[in-house]
């Protein structure tokens, strides 16, 4: 068996199919927010998630100064947003926020416009590996929609979930 290398690991990381939710942190009334698809349950008691955050992000620096963040879990809906923050439109956009009437948590973090699911987090811990931190945060809030249709990604395309059995 040969070592790994970076583009073998990509490729297999590819396999996995995620959600796609939307990072957000606020401080000093300046909003940063990153698309993320690294994002999991942790702990049901108490209520804890996780996410990695590349180092080299502002918002990686506010979620480590403020000590909290949003988490915006996207619906089909939205690829645009998905894709906004993730910087795809950057040449065209001076703030990724313009445009946009989001909400925000207790804490002052934005929530994304029809996301199907939010929560709010207090930083639990983070913890540097490699080029990331992963933060676990402390759910303190939240609310769903139960209409709704998640967003996903799979082998670097976007798409849809389609059910193959009834709940």
């Amino acid at each position: 068996m040969t070592e790994l290398d970076g583009q073998s690991f990509k490729n297999i990381l590819a396999c996995w199919t995620a959600g796609i939710t939307v990072a957000t942190v606020s401080s000093n009334a300046d909003w940063q927010a990153i698309t993320v698809n690294s994002f999991a349950s942790v702990s049901m008691v108490p209520p804890l998630v996780c996410l990695n955050v590349a180092n080299r992000l502002d918002a990686r620096a506010y979620m480590d100064r403020e000590r909290h963040f949003a988490i915006s879990i996207l619906s089909d809906q939205q690829l645009d947003l998905g894709k906004r923050f993730a910087g795809y439109f950057d040449e065209q956009l001076e703030n990724r926020f313009d445009g946009l009437a989001c909400e925000t948590t207790a804490l002052g973090d934005p929530i994304m416009p029809d996301a199907m699911a939010w929560l709010s987090c207090t930083v639990e811990k983070q913890i540097n590996f490699g080029e990331n931190t992963m933060f676990v945060g402390k759910v303190l809030q939240g609310a769903w929609i139960d209409d709704k249709t998640p967003l996903l990604y799979h082998n670097r395309s976007w798409g849809i979930f389609q059910a193959t059995e009834d709940k």
